[in-house]
């Protein structure tokens, strides 16, 4: 199936899923990140802050600040270019034109090679880490010379292998699902 098709349907199923049973999923998949080594080994960790229809990080975030770790979340900028920021209390935000809560254009950025793990966000998953995004390909240029961890939480209706990975698609090392 073509990944614009693929991104409609799976989109449209996550608007339409019970808030309910997509807590206590993501309560799961939280689980399965909080006890990972991958989570655990990390001092600084890159997330998103969630828009409704994508699994919840507030948690994570909640999670993170108690046991300490640094957080960064994402600002995109002019060419398709995305950086990460240092995200705390203190942390001025403003909204893309998207509606995403993003760091000040002024906030300094954090060095990739400083983020131990990533986080990433996507639609659309193959077990082997391949991702359908949003499609504005701000992962995939971001991924193409990160050398941390990489990991998606993805809710089992967002596990498809009936698509074909592009070849500049970049895999994560693990997928945590249901």
């Amino acid at each position: 199936m073509d990944k614009k098709k693929l991104r409609k349907i799976i989109l449209a199923e996550l608007n339409e899923l019970n808030s309910e049973v997509k807590k206590q999923n993501e309560e799961h998949l939280l689980s399965q990140l909080f006890q990972s080594d991958y989570f655990l080994k990390a001092k600084t960790i890159g997330l998103t802050l969630s828009q409704k229809i994508e699994i919840d990080t507030q948690p994570i975030i909640e999670k993170c600040q108690a046991l300490g770790k640094k957080m960064v979340i994402p600002r995109t900028g002019p060419q398709g270019k995305m950086d990460f920021c240092l995200y705390d209390a203190a942390t001025s935000l403003e909204t893309t034109p998207f509606g995403i809560l993003e760091p000040m254009s002024t906030s300094p950025s954090v060095d990739k090679r400083q983020i131990d793990l990533l986080i990433v966000p996507g639609v659309a998953f193959s077990m082997e880490g391949y991702r359908i995004g949003f499609g504005a390909g701000f992962y995939d240029r971001y991924l193409a010379d990160y050398q941390g961890d990489t990991v998606s939480l993805a809710l089992k209706l967002q596990i498809r292998n009936d698509w074909t990975p592009d070849s500049y698609d970049i895999p994560v090392k693990k997928v945590f699902t249901e």
